[in-house]
């Protein structure tokens, strides 16, 4: 039971309201009807306060307290939500509504309906006045019903409709509906349309249309069928050719399946789809015609024709192809990697050494032609192919597939790099010479040159080339001098060689050049040409103009400066011996007294007079002994080196017996025989007492010292070392071991910091250099080299 018949329901069981019938056609009385503008508002109350269900509004369209004639429920008011009816409808509603009325009709209407929380909803209503006994209008009865879903339910068909019918016309899809059981076979409009006949022109059975089913395919198509109803298959695609209304043979497509079957399996309906693929068939048979030609021209071409499709697979390769690639189309297609990434470009990004493959450039969609590329055969030769594409694009302008003609240019590439590559190194030559070069035809008065010499003499191609306008690039100071000799080689066939000025011809800068030529003959021994270079050497004569100014520069700076640094340096050795000199005096007058005081008195003296008394003679001892030290070192200066060949390894030995005597618990010393050595052995013997004197200094606290002294290599060069098993020192004040009156270790190890500065002084002197490498508590190595003996020594040796 609907809502509407509810409403009637409603009025018949409240026998004392107000009688109307919603579901008649007609009213049961008629009154004035009020004004449009009162139509409007009327409806606007009436559906303001309770737009859902069954209810009743006084004559302004108010529902009053009372409205609810049925309780809340399925047939009741559903809800009473506030709300409005859409101002863009309201107006024709009320015209409606108004018209409604007027003709004695119930009004029925469809409209939206937005509620007061925003919610919009499709009702509806249905509306009929209510009137007393005497026909006096009472009221208005109201029913509204929410068909939102419904509403939204239909668009959506009908757009569903809409979607399906454009799909089939766009596909050009004739739909067939075959009703097995009863015979019966509806086909589309397009369907007739295909074959050109026109509606009610053909009949509508099966069998009609089995019998314009071409013969060759009749039986098929009968069997095929049979096959879908028994349930075999359960669909199927058959194409064949149906006879037109004109009598002409066409192609179609025909698609079916089973849409209903009973009980047993078998097919009670079905339902397909027919396309007309005659145009398609046409095209085909084009294709494979053009395809057969397009295979005799391929087959017999001299040039190789492959077609690529746009993911790499080679779908053609004509047999001139195989023979230049050495491949047949099978190992091409099974080949790893693909053949058309293992052809490289030699032109595309060549300065930037990357390999550029074909199968790249395909990838891109490029145009080529005749571009330069190489391959390695299977056999490994290398093969130079000239390549040009032509790549098909899709509509979306992507690559679907490239043709591809490649020749084996390899012997001409080879040919042409040879002369381009003479060509080339002249080119290079003459440029990094700056040389340019001239042919003088002399018979003709005209000469043929290079770039090069255009840019040296600063001409051009509307320049003059005879051999007055070669005289006339001369510079006015060398040019007489130059006609002469020019002349006179051109006639005693003999070479020319000269060096001059010239003023450049397009800025009027003058360079020096030299320039170099020779008289030849042609065969005939006839014509005769002047064959000549000509080499800018401006930069040559600028160089050693300036070397002989820095040179004459430099002497006078070393006189000077070598005169500064003697006088300085005599100065500084002057000083440091006469203050050493001066020191000692005064230094051994405090250590004398100090002595007499402690002998003389020392048994008197407080203990800590006596205690000052020894410190006192122990620090002018020590500084006795620096000032010995410093006097050696200006000896080291100023000593005349007397430079020999000598046996360093007998001046160890030497050394290591002096130090021996002297020691109480002499170390063990290691001395490598044989070693010899080139320079000052004084100073030499110097160095070695400072060194191993140190070692046996520091490492006499080690349970078994040992020293060694020796040669060894050191980056390719020839080097002398002290090692010790020592305290040792740290890596990171290695700087300072070298430096006068630095010390590494304290107050435990006698010493005065100069002896380190005395070796390093010494070592300089000859030319060599001084190092050490240590650890602490593992000992210390000293390395050392001297200069080697000068030819004429050795050879006068």
């Amino acid at each position: 039971m609907n809502r509407l018949s509810q409403v009637n329901q409603v009025a018949d069981h409240n026998s004392s309201a107000p009688r109307t019938c919603i579901g008649g056609d007609a009213l049961a009385l008629s009154q004035p009807a009020p004004s449009g503008p009162a139509y409007e508002e009327l409806l606007r109350n009436m559906f303001r306060a309770a737009p859902l269900g069954v209810y009743q509004t006084d004559n302004d369209g108010h529902p009053p307290a009372s409205v609810l004639s049925c309780p809340a429920g399925p047939a009741g008011v559903g809800a009473h939500r506030a709300g409005y009816i859409n101002p863009q409808e309201r107006k024709g509603l009320a015209a409606s509504f108004q018209a409604a009325m007027e003709a004695g009709h119930q009004w029925q209407q469809q409209f939206r309906y937005r509620f007061a929380d925003g919610a919009v909803s499709v009702l509806q209503a249905v509306v009929a006045p209510l009137r007393d006994e005497r026909g006096a209008p009472t009221g208005y009865q109201v029913c509204t019903i929410d068909v939102t879903a419904q509403h939204h339910a239909q668009q959506e068909l009908a757009l569903s409709d809409d979607r399906q019918r454009v799909a089939l016309d766009a596909a050009e899809l004739g739909i067939w509906d075959f009703d097995v059981t009863g015979n019966d076979c509806y086909f589309s409009p397009l369907c007739y349309q295909m074959l050109g006949y026109s509606g009610g022109q053909m009949q509508v059975r099966l069998e009609d249309w089995t019998n314009i089913i071409h013969p060759q395919y009749l039986d098929n198509a009968r069997r095929v069928l049979e096959d879908c109803i028994s349930g075999s298959i359960d669909k199927f695609e058959l194409e064949f050719r149906l006879k037109t209304n004109e009598g002409k043979w066409h192609w179609y497509r025909c698609t079916g399946k089973a849409a209903e079957r009973d009980a047993g399996g078998r097919a009670s309906r079905l339902a397909g789809t027919l396309l007309d693929i005659n145009q398609a068939k046409l095209m085909e048979h084009l294709l494979q015609m053009e395809h057969g030609l397009l295979n005799l021209i391929t087959s017999t071409s001299p040039v190789g024709i492959m077609f690529i499709e746009s993911d790499g697979n080679i779908t053609f390769v004509n047999p001139r192809a195989e023979r230049i690639l050495g491949l047949t189309k099978q190992q091409m297609a099974h080949r790893e990697p693909a053949v058309v990434d293992a052809i490289f470009s030699v032109e595309d990004d060549a300065g930037a050494g990357i390999e550029v493959s074909l199968g790249q450039i395909l990838e891109q969609g490029r145009c080529l032609l005749q571009s330069c590329f190489v391959f390695t055969r299977p056999d490994g030769g290398s093969a130079v192919l000239s390549i040009s594409t032509a790549p098909f694009l899709d509509p979306a302008s992507t690559v679907s597939g490239t043709v591809v003609t490649l020749e084996d240019v390899t012997e001409q590439k080879t040919r042409e790099q040879v002369l381009a590559d003479n060509d080339r190194l002249l080119r290079e030559t003459q440029r990094i010479a700056q040389l340019g070069s001239y042919v003088l035809d002399i018979a003709q008065d005209h000469w043929a040159c290079s770039s090069k010499l255009e840019e040296i003499l600063g001409i051009d191609a509307g320049y003059p080339k005879t051999m007055q306008g070669h005289f006339d690039i001369v510079h006015e100071e060398f040019r007489e001098q130059f006609i002469d000799s020019y002349r006179a080689a051109i006639s005693k066939n003999r070479p020319f060689e000269h060096e001059y000025k010239i003023r450049r011809h397009n800025d009027g800068e003058e360079r020096w050049v030299t320039e170099c030529s020779e008289l030849t003959w042609d065969a005939a021994c006839k014509q005769a040409r002047m064959i000549g270079t000509i080499k800018d050497i401006t930069e040559r004569k600028a160089a050693e103009e300036a070397i002989r100014n820095l040179n004459d520069e430099l002497d006078r700076r070393v006189i000077e400066r070598t005169s500064q640094l003697e006088a300085a340096k005599k100065e500084i050795e002057s000083f440091s011996y006469s203050v050493s000199h001066d020191l000692r005096a005064p230094l051994r007058h405090i250590n004398s007294y100090s002595a007499i005081l402690i002998e003389e008195y020392g048994e008197s003296l407080p203990e800590d007079a006596r205690y000052y008394l020894e410190r006192i003679c122990t620090a002018s001892n020590r500084m006795g002994k620096q000032i010995d030290d410093l006097l050696a070192l200006t000896r080291v200066g100023r000593a005349i080196m007397k430079r020999s060949t000598f046996n360093i390894s007998q001046l160890a030995a030497d050394v290591v017996d002096m130090l021996s005597e002297e020691s109480d618990n002499p170390p063990e010393f290691v001395v490598q025989p044989g070693i010899s050595a080139y320079g000052d052995s004084a100073l030499v013997r110097l160095v070695l007492q400072n060194l191993l004197g140190n070692s046996v200094k520091y490492s006499s606290r080690a349970p078994f010292p040992r020293i060694e002294f020796g040669q060894t290599q050191v980056a390719g060069r020839h080097a002398f070392f002290v090692r010790d098993n020592g305290v040792g020192f740290d890596m990171a004040y290695v700087e300072k071991l070298f430096q006068p009156f630095q010390r590494l270790h304290g107050s435990e190890f006698e010493g005065t910091g100069i002896g380190l500065a005395t070796v390093r002084r010494i070592i300089e002197r000859h030319g060599g250099s001084i190092w050490a490498e240590g650890k602490e508590h593992e000992g210390a190595t000293f390395y050392f080299t001297l200069s080697h003996p000068r030819k004429s020594d050795s050879s006068s040796r």
